[in-house]
This record gives C-alpha cells, sequence and structure tokens, in this order.
C-alpha cells in the first residue's frame, strides 16, 4: 500500500504508525513507480485547514492508479476543530462521498497507544483489502481506474470561486486555533509534574518510616556481633526503596510526557536506557568509646554485687563449718554480679547508639533521595514545556504565512469587487502546521 500527502500533512507519522499497529504490512510513501503494484492507496489530510487544489490532485492521482483508496485525517488529538474542516475537505476531495474517511492519531500510536488512536481501525480495513484474492483485486483496481477516469473527465476544468466571505472566515478560524490548547497542555504538564512530586516525596516519607520501623525493633535485640549485619541490610532496604521510587516516577514522567506532547512531537515507544544506579551508601558507624561512666559503672557493679553476695553467704555464717567459705563465696558471686552489670550496661549503650545512628542514617538518606526525585522531576517540566511552546511558536509562524496570503487574496477579490471585475479564484492551500 502507499500514502501520499502534502507537506506537513503527517503522512510519514501514519507510516511509523501503521508499523508500530502491525508490523506485517508494507507501507511505502506513494511514487509513481510503486502506484501500479499498490492494492490500497491513503490520501493524508492536515486538520488544521481545509484541502485544496494539491490534495486533490495527488487524490485523482491516487485512485487513478490504485483501485482502493480511503482519505485519512491525522493530528486529531492537537487540533479540536478537526471534525469541521475534515467535512468541508471531503466536499472538497469527495463530494459524492465514495470514498471512507478515516480520523487518526499517528503520534498515539507510535507511543504506544494503537487502541485509543483510531490506527488499528484503519489497519483492520487495511487487511480486508490487502489479504482478498488476487484476481479480483485486479478486476476491483481496473474497474475503479475506469471510473476514476471517467469523474476526472467529467469535471468541470473552472475553479471553484472562492468570496471574499469565506475567506474571511477562514482567517478567523485560523487565528482563532492559533494557540487554542497551549494553556491546557502546559497546565495539564504542570499539574502532573506537581502530583508525581508530592506523590513520591510522599511514598518515600511512608518508606523510610517503615524501614525505621523495622530497624528499631531489630536494634531491640541487637548483639555486638550483630552491628555489621544491621548496617547491611539498612542500607539494602534504603536502596530498594530508591530503586521502587526512581522507577515509579520514570514511568508518571513517561506517561505525562506522552500525554503533554500527543500531537505535537513523535513520542519513541523504547524506553530510553537506564543507567545502574550504585547501591546506597550510609554514614559510616564508628565504635563506642569508653569513658569514665563506664569506669563509675564497674565500681558500682561491684559494690552491688559484694553487698549482694554477703546477703546470699549470711544464711552460711552460722554454720561453723562453712564459715571459711562465706567470703570467697561472697567474692564469686560479687565479681559475676559486677560483669552481669556492665555487660547489661555495654548493650544498653550499644543499642542505644545504634538507634541513633539508623536515625541519623535514614535522615540523611531520605534528604539525598527526595533531592534526587525532585531534581529529576524538575528537570522534566522546563524540557516537555519547551518542545510545547516550540511546536506552538512553528504554528503560529506557519499559520501567520497562511493569514498573510489569505488577506492577499481577501485585498484581491475586494479590489476586483470595486472595479467590476469578477475573477474565479481558488482558494490556495492553506496546510497547517504538524
Amino acid at each position: 500500500m502507499v500514502v501520499a500527502g502534502v507537506g506537513r500533512s503527517g503522512a510519514a507519522t501514519l507510516i511509523d504508525a501503521l508499523a508500530v499497529v502491525d508490523p506485517g504490512l508494507r507501507v511505502e510513501r506513494y511514487r509513481g513507480d510503486l502506484a501500479a503494484h499498490a492494492v490500497v492507496g491513503l490520501l493524508v489530510i492536515d486538520p488544521s485547514s481545509v484541502a485544496g487544489d494539491s490534495d486533490r490532485a495527488l487524490l485523482d492521482e491516487l485512485r487513478s492508479s490504485v483501485g482502493v483508496a480511503a482519505v485519512v485525517c491525522t493530528k486529531v488529538d492537537a487540533f479540536w476543530d478537526w471534525p469541521t474542516n475534515a467535512k468541508a475537505s471531503r466536499r472538497v476531495l469527495d463530494p459524492t462521498e465514495a470514498l471512507p474517511v478515516f480520523a487518526v492519531s499517528g503520534a498515539a500510536a507510535v507511543a504506544g497507544a494503537a487502541d485509543e488512536s483510531g490506527v488499528d481501525e484503519l489497519a483492520r480495513w487495511i487487511r480486508e483489502h490487502t489479504d482478498d484474492d488476487p484476481t479480483r483485486i485486479s478486476a476491483r483496481t481496473a474497474a475503479a481506474r475506469s471510473a476514476v477516469a471517467q469523474e476526472i473527465d467529467r469535471r468541470p476544468s473552472t475553479a471553484t470561486p472562492v468570496t471574499a466571505e469565506v475567506l474571511v472566515a477562514t482567517r478567523a478560524r485560523l487565528v482563532r486555533s492559533r494557540d487554542r490548547g497551549r494553556a491546557d497542555r502546559l497546565g495539564a504538564l504542570r499539574g502532573g509534574l506537581n502530583r508525581v512530586r508530592s506523590g513520591a516525596v510522599a511514598d518515600l516519607d511512608a518508606g523510610i518510616r517503615d524501614i525505621g520501623a523495622r530497624s528499631r525493633d531489630a536494634v531491640g535485640g541487637l548483639r555486638r556481633a550483630d552491628v555489621d549485619r544491621h548496617a547491611i541490610w539498612l542500607a539494602s532496604a534504603v536502596t530498594e526503596l530508591r530503586d521502587r521510587l526512581d522507577a515509579g516516577v520514570r514511568d508518571d514522567l513517561d506517561r505525562i510526557r506522552s500525554v503533554a506532547l500527543l500531537g505535537v512531537e513523535p513520542v519513541s515507544p523504547d524506553p530510553a536506557p537506564v543507567p545502574e544506579r550504585a547501591p546506597v551508601t550510609l554514614r559510616p558507624h564508628t565504635e563506642r568509646r569508653r569513658t569514665a561512666e563506664d569506669a563509675l559503672v564497674v565500681l558500682l557493679g561491684a559494690s552491688a554485687g559484694i553487698g549482694l553476695g554477703r546477703l546470699v553467704v549470711t544464711p552460711l555464717a552460722g554454720v561453723h563449718t562453712l564459715q571459711w567459705i562465706s567470703m570467697p563465696l561472697a567474692l564469686i558471686v560479687g565479681v559475676g554480679v559486677a560483669a552481669l552489670v556492665v555487660r547489661l550496661r555495654r548493650i544498653g549503650a550499644l543499642r542505644a547508639q545504634m538507634r541513633s545512628w539508623s536515625a541519623d542514617a535514614l535522615a540523611e538518606a531520605r534528604a539525598s533521595i527526595e533531592h534526587d526525585v525532585v531534581g529529576a522531576v524538575t528537570a522534566a517540566e522546563p524540557v516537555v514545556a519547551g518542545q510545547v511552546m516550540r511546536h506552538y511558536e512553528r504554528r503560529a509562524r506557519m499559520i501567520a504565512d497562511d493569514v498573510a496570503r489569505i488577506d492577499t487574496e481577501i485585498r484581491a477579490r475586494r479590489a476586483d469587487a470595486r472595479d467590476g471585475t469578477p475573477i474565479a479564484r481558488a482558494a490556495s492551500n492553506t496546510s497547517g502546521p504538524v
């Protein structure tokens, strides 16, 4: 099949969209040497303006060389008033309404939304004709070419006159559509980015709280041998949270970018490769140094141990044969109690230190992850907004050229009307922006 269209009509994007939706289709840009071998031909029209003589000439060539033809209105997602211009274009191209007309969004299909673009319906219609029996296709093609040739011969050679009032209405429609949709696109972009930013920060806070709660539970039974293992687990948990947030933010930004640029610039369906990030590195934890408080704890533990030992051996002092072991037993009990007190003190101090270190490490990790997430969202806004603004700047320049040509036509017709010399001029083909 072949696809034809004037400049900036979107024919190239439609070819890419058909290749994405149905890779088995052989789609080529219309050329004279390919038309004889084509079964289906598509004429692509731009919805920003009404089809003109160049579009009609292309359709005549297409119908005279290809048996099955259709008109496709593209970029319907970018122009809100496309139905009006499509109907007017059909009256110019196909007054008898013998050809099928499709309204599609090639950019949406290229971006991956084929089921919402209308290109899938067009591909099915093409398949219905390209998968037909070759004999019937040849007969149908010959009959269609003969009918088109007869229709072209019957057409009057004079161009359809266009009055100044029609040109004024066309000029007003072009001026109204110049900036239509830009504020909505930019507003939707900013709103979507703010939603992504606030959602990512909320998810980050919830994840950090969950990791902190699990860390406190683990520190409650921590031993000195478990310190390194706890630090490794905490770093891996933070790394997993960061990667999950990064993936979610990338998906959200891709969706927002696709929506904001739908009909503006083609969006590649293949995601850009994501560089692998290094695991999160937490601040190092230091060994707790012993202080004078530890020495005082040892003394208090020894004193409490000796007192408890003397209390334990007091009953033995009344037994004459056991008096000699009372003092050594009191010392042994005192040393054991003192060692137990010192050990419990050190474990308690270690756990308190790990709680404080975990809280500080999580706070620093949270600040770093939030900075990266907010930076990614903030960096996406000027890129996408710049693409939208450049699109509307190109559109404004093209519409300004069309308006200037229409103004020239209007002045010429009014001057002719004042001179009393009627003329019949065909409206210029004011193709809109891509």
